[in-house]
């Protein structure tokens, strides 16, 4: 009996740290994007506090400004685009947010107005 107990002791603690340790492990390796600064879309959308579309439409925006004139006037919203995914610099998106409002731009469905 002792023997049996001690074997069923045996196993549940091998159980048990099989799962402990897997868990630390899974943890360790799902490192957040969020906490590297590096945001998706939606992250960026929550963390800005505007749509998702409002985002799209800001960086069309100004991508048509800067092809109809060549050149665009202060920081553009900053982003980048891997295989159709937009990804955001959390540190850049403060950047760009500030140099906004300082320069007191504003964005609507029409266009870019200063």
């Amino acid at each position: 009996m002792k023997k049996e107990f001690t074997l069923v002791l045996l196993a549940a603690s091998i159980a048990f740290s099989g799962v402990w340790i897997g868990n630390a492990l899974k943890n360790k390796s799902q490192v957040s994007n969020k906490s590297l600064g590096v945001l998706s879309l939606s992250e960026a959308s929550d963390y800005l506090k505007i749509r998702e579309q409002i985002i799209k439409q800001i960086i069309r925006q100004e991508d048509k400004v800067l092809s109809e004139s060549g050149t665009f006037s202060g920081m553009m919203f900053p982003y980048t685009e891997i295989n159709g995914q937009y990804i955001f610099s959390k540190k850049s998106l403060d950047k760009w947010v500030e140099e906004a409002s300082e320069s007191r731009l504003i964005y609507s469905e029409e266009g870019i107005l200063k």
